[in-house]
């Protein structure tokens, strides 16, 4: 196999997740713009939102070729594989949220260190404990989706959805 078709294999692969996670953080970030809304608050989240999604989109594509979600996968159920794969996708995203926070704070601050500094000081807890939980739940949902796809046919449940019944 060719690096030409690898790049391309990988490109195709990490595109699909990462539409699906904006879709998904997509979908929430509105629904948070909206709640704002109604307080009027301003909130223009479509940056980090991309950023976000772009960086875990490929961690996730990283993370599916490991040994231990590999492991997870074949030598249990599906639901304890989800769970699992999912604290465990959870546990390895953190710190990617929170890198992004602290280049949120970067251009505010004008160093890493005063970044991180604020990013700490400005730390709001019902904030990270809804971005867990969201990030959780769409990696449970993707866990699910893959291992339902996996156990089927790779593209059957793809098919199965987008075609008509009959």
């Amino acid at each position: 196999m060719s690096t030409l078709s690898v790049l391309k294999r990988e490109a195709r692969h990490t595109g699909v997740v990462a539409l699906y996670l904006f879709i998904s953080f997509g979908f929430f970030t509105v629904l948070g713009k909206l709640v704002l809304a109604t307080y009027q608050i301003e909130y223009y989240p479509l940056l980090p939102t991309v950023i976000a999604t772009l960086a875990l989109a490929k961690v996730v594509v990283l993370l599916d070729i490991t040994p231990v979600a590999m492991r997870l996968e074949t030598r249990h159920p599906l639901w304890v594989a989800t769970f699992y794969k999912t604290l465990f996708y959870c546990v390895v995203s953190a710190p990617i949220l929170i890198l992004e926070r602290i280049w949120h704070f970067h251009e505010e601050a004008g160093s890493w260190g005063g970044a991180i500094h604020l990013t700490w000081e400005h730390a709001d807890h019902h904030r990270i404990l809804a971005k867990v939980l969201i990030v959780g739940f769409v990696f449970g949902c993707y866990h699910l989706y893959h291992g339902i796809d996996h156990r089927l046919g790779k593209g059957q449940l793809g098919h199965m959805i987008f075609s008509r019944a009959g």
